[in-house]
């Protein structure tokens, strides 16, 4: 274990002393757990509920709450500081020194699972766990009401910057962020890898992108977009039947194609760590994932999975402020138009995502769609028509009235 046991007795005499405004502090940096001293942690523990039910803090309430065997040890902490003064700066050690223990402690269990030759993805899984390890809490954005209103007038006084799609009208309704979760459904067939494409070559122009395809290879997404790119037919390009006329737009479409700031990723099999490490490694802003509920998740049940995947998902993108496209298959219901009930498999998908985009098709018109946004944190919910054309897997907006729902 590495510990540090002067720097706990004296984080302990700073909270006796300090009381209550000493610990609103302390407690914002660490956990009990970090403790490695069995007495330590008990008599913070019991801090922390004296605070919590806004109890005095001092040695006699404490040894009321452990009981007289720890008057050994809280006696020499309450003298051991002349004050409370640098308290934070011993949590903080104290927090290092947990670290670096539970960091110890797994890559002890990873060398024997090397050793075991144990399944290369569950090492992966345990080698992210120790780089946790050094994880930071998250502190409180506390603000008042005058510093709200400062930051309100910064705002409007510098150019907010939003992730374009390239559809104007969508991008004209919706307030796409970096660190938004946005769901993109649809039924087989309506277009969902087609428009997602379509929208990651237009974003990958100013933010590094990744498009993780968990049922298509890289050679098939490079025909679909350089394709789509080119407005070269795809059937040409399958069969090898490319014209004279095509291949020149191709050939003077590369040096522009070459700069788009894309990685098309084979994920067949990946799981959400494995998401998030690559899109780490790559410094991903954006992410697709085409389709969703294919990431490998450990669950009792679909719905159990969906809802650990949606919910890691969420995480993903807040906490890396990585924006997160997941694409999704909507359950068969007829005809009848989508709504966000038909999401597959989980309704914790409608529930954290910040917007949910539905493509609506309608197989006795194949080059309609509608693009329905069905949840829109920050706008209006609505439908913009779409003009889709499946030779070159090209969607168009339609100039219609913009149906809000």
């Amino acid at each position: 274990m590495i510990m540090n046991i002067e720097a706990e007795q004296s984080l302990i005499g700073s909270i006796l002393l300090g009381g209550a405004k000493t610990m609103a502090e302390i407690q914002l940096i660490i956990e009990p757990t970090d403790f490695q001293v069995p007495e330590m942690q008990t008599i913070y523990a019991a801090c922390l509920k004296l605070y919590l039910q806004n109890k005095p803090i001092d040695a006699v309430s404490v040894l009321a709450l452990t009981g007289e065997e720890y008057k050994t040890t809280i006696i020499p902490a309450a003298q051991i500081v002349p004050s409370a003064r640098h308290a934070a700066e011993y949590a903080r050690i104290v927090r290092e020194a947990a670290q670096k223990t539970r960091a110890y402690s797994l890559t002890i269990e990873l060398a024997d699972d090397l050793q075991r030759n144990t399944e290369a993805g569950e090492c992966q899984r345990k080698a992210e766990e120790v780089l946790k390890c050094f994880d930071e809490p998250k502190q409180e954005d506390t603000v008042s009401a005058e510093e709200m209103y400062m930051r309100f007038f910064d705002r409007q006084d510098s150019p907010r910057e939003y992730i374009h799609t390239g559809f104007s009208r969508l991008d004209k309704y919706t307030y796409i962020e970096r660190g938004d979760y946005i769901i993109v459904g649809g039924r087989p067939s309506a277009g969902k890898t087609a428009f997602t494409l379509q929208m990651m070559r237009n974003i990958s122009r100013k933010y590094t992108t990744i498009y993780f395809s968990l049922e298509t290879n890289n050679e098939k997404l490079g025909d679909r977009l350089i394709g789509g790119f080119n407005e070269v037919s795809l059937s040409g390009i399958k069969t090898n039947s490319i014209t004279d006329e095509e291949w020149q737009r191709i050939t003077n479409g590369y040096n522009e194609f070459k700069k788009l700031n894309f990685y098309t990723v084979r994920a067949a099999g990946y799981s959400l760590a494995q998401i998030q490490a690559k899109a780490l490694q790559l410094h991903a802003e954006v992410i697709f994932i085409d389709y969703v509920t294919l990431i490998r998740q450990s669950g009792e049940s679909l719905v159990d999975r969906a809802t650990k995947i949606s919910m890691g998902l969420h995480t993903l993108a807040q906490r890396n402020g990585i924006t997160v496209f997941a694409l999704s298959q909507l359950n068969r219901a007829g005809k009848a138009a989508p709504d966000m009930t038909a999401l597959r498999d989980s309704g914790q998908f409608e529930q954290d995502a910040d917007d949910v985009f539905l493509i609506e098709y309608d197989e006795d018109k194949p080059e309609e769609r509608v693009l329905k946004i069905a949840k829109n944190k920050e706008g209006r919910c609505g439908c913009i028509q779409l003009e889709f054309q499946p030779k070159i897997q090209k969607f168009s907006e339609v100039e219609t009235r913009y149906d809000e729902t």
